[in-house]
C-alpha cells in the first residue's frame, strides 16, 4: 500500500487579491471573536482602508460611529507624533478602543455597550495581537515559521491559521489547481478514446492511489508518472503494444507542453 503524500494545506498571499482576502479574514475574525459592533482600519491621514459596519445600525451604534468619524482628525493628529499602542475611551453607553498598527495606521473598535476596565484585559490583549497580525499582513511580510519566531505565540498561531483558511477559501482559484483540472480533463479524453469511457474512472483512481496523491495537488513529476503508469499498466494490457507505444509518443509531449504553458 502506497503511503499518501503529506500535503501542505497552507497558502501565503502571493497576489494583491489574496493579500486583501487574508487581511479581510483577519479583520472579520477580530470583530467576531471579540463581539465588536463596528471595526475600522484607518490610516493616520484619516483614510478608512477597511471596515466592517452593520447594514442597519441601532441608535447607539449610529451615535458612536458618528462620534468616531468626528474624532478622526484629532486622533490622527495625535498619532502622527507618537506611536500609539492602545487607547480606551469609555462612555455611558459604549466603549471605543483604538489600537495602533505600525506607525501609520490604527484599528478602531466600537462596542455599543459599556465595558468594565476590570474585565477588558482579554479583549485588549486580543486586539493588540490582532493589530500585530494586521500590521504583518499590511507590510506584506513572510509568514514562514522562521520569520515568526520573535512574535508572541498567539500572533504566530493566528498567522498560521490564516494561511490554512486562505488555502481552504481560495485554493480552487489558483493557477495550479486550474492547471491540474485541465490536465485531468485532457487525460480522461485520451484514455477514454482508447479503452472506452466506462473504464476511465477506474484507471485514474487506481493510478492516483498508487502514486499516493490526488488531482488537486499534483506536481509536474506526478503527472508524468501518472501518464507512464496508465500506459504501462492499463493501455498496454488492454490495447496492446502498438497502441501503448503510440500513446506514449503522443501523450507525453502533449502533457509536457501543457505543464510548460502554465509556468
Amino acid at each position: 500500500m502506497v503511503e499518501k503524500k503529506k500535503i501542505d494545506k497552507r497558502m501565503e498571499a502571493k497576489t494583491v487579491v489574496q493579500l486583501k482576502h487574508m487581511f479581510d479574514m483577519e479583520l472579520r475574525r477580530i470583530k467576531d471573536d471579540n463581539n465588536i459592533d463596528i471595526i475600522m482600519f484607518v490610516g493616520i491621514d484619516g483614510r478608512i482602508f477597511a471596515s466592517l459596519i452593520p447594514t442597519i445600525l441601532d441608535s447607539v451604534q449610529f451615535r458612536f460611529l458618528n462620534l468616531l468619524k468626528g474624532n478622526l482628525p484629532s486622533l490622527c493628529s495625535q498619532l502622527k507624533g507618537d506611536k500609539l499602542k492602545v487607547s480606551i475611551q469609555q462612555y455611558e453607553l459604549g466603549t471605543v478602543v483604538i489600537s495602533g498598527i505600525g506607525a501609520n495606521c490604527f484599528l478602531a473598535s466600537i462596542f455599543s455597550k459599556p465595558l468594565s476596565i476590570d474585565t477588558m484585559g482579554p479583549t485588549i490583549n486580543n486586539l493588540v495581537n490582532g493589530s500585530t497580525v494586521l500590521n504583518h499582513l499590511f507590510e506584506q511580510r513572510s509568514i514562514a515559521p522562521e520569520d515568526l519566531v520573535d512574535y508572541d505565540p498567539a500572533v504566530a498561531e493566528e498567522l498560521g491559521k490564516l494561511t490554512r483558511q486562505l488555502f481552504v477559501e481560495t485554493f480552487e482559484e489558483t493557477r495550479g489547481y486550474k492547471r491540474n483540472m485541465e490536465l485531468l480533463k485532457f487525460l480522461r479524453q485520451k484514455i477514454g478514446g482508447v479503452v472506452g469511457i466506462g473504464a476511465v474512472d477506474e484507471i485514474i483512481t487506481v493510478t492516483m492511489n498508487e502514486l499516493g496523491t490526488s488531482t488537486a495537488f499534483m506536481k509536474d513529476a506526478d503527472w508524468l508518472k501518472l501518464v507512464e503508469r496508465v500506459i504501462e499498466n492499463h493501455i498496454r494490457e488492454r490495447s496492446g503494444e502498438l497502441v501503448a507505444d503510440q500513446c506514449r509518443k503522443t501523450w507525453v509531449p502533449e502533457v509536457e507542453r501543457k505543464l510548460k504553458s502554465f509556468v
